[in-house]
């Protein structure tokens, strides 16, 4: 499923276009699909477009691991939290950390309490300088704080 929507978003890729406009067009695109767990996620949406636009899947490890909120939850548990789960799989799919100077294309993970997520936490992919979508129940929401903010090495 998740490289069915790689291959439909991948009519907006341009060569490392990460454009604020052309970013916010995919995660319009992929977020706005109904919520599925392991599909179309809290977590899946935001590597989804990720991979759309650098052809790097962060969620690659989990791909097809977990099908309900229960699943998601033993992932997230066995890996020490939401947190301690974003982390290793930046670090899996070889991401670098970026304190500052965010810019359209990264990913993050939303503060607590911010989205719909395990302990309010969610991926979030850079949409703008401060702006990060999110996938909600209903669909693509906007967020303005984040931490833990990765990008592609240069």
């Amino acid at each position: 499923m998740a490289r069915d929507i790689i291959d439909a978003v991948s009519q907006f890729r341009k060569p490392l276009d990460m454009s604020a406009h052309r970013v916010m067009e995919i995660a319009e695109e992929v977020m706005d699909r109904p919520w599925r767990w392991g599909e179309a996620d809290c977590c899946t949406a935001a590597c989804d477009v990720f991979a759309a636009l650098t052809g790097v899947d962060a969620m690659a490890s989990l791909r097809n691991r977990y099908s309900t909120d229960l699943g998601a939850y033993r992932h997230i548990v066995r890996a020490g939290g939401m947190l301690a789960l974003a982390s290793r799989l930046a670090d899996e799919a070889r991401l670098v950390r970026v304190d500052t100077n965010f810019r359209a294309g990264d990913l993050g993970v939303s503060l607590p309490g911010a989205a719909v997520g395990p302990d309010g936490h969610a991926l979030a992919i850079c949409v703008g300088t401060d702006l990060w979508a999110v996938k909600g129940l209903r669909g693509m929401s906007l967020v303005t704080k984040v931490s833990m903010v990765r990008r592609c090495p240069q």
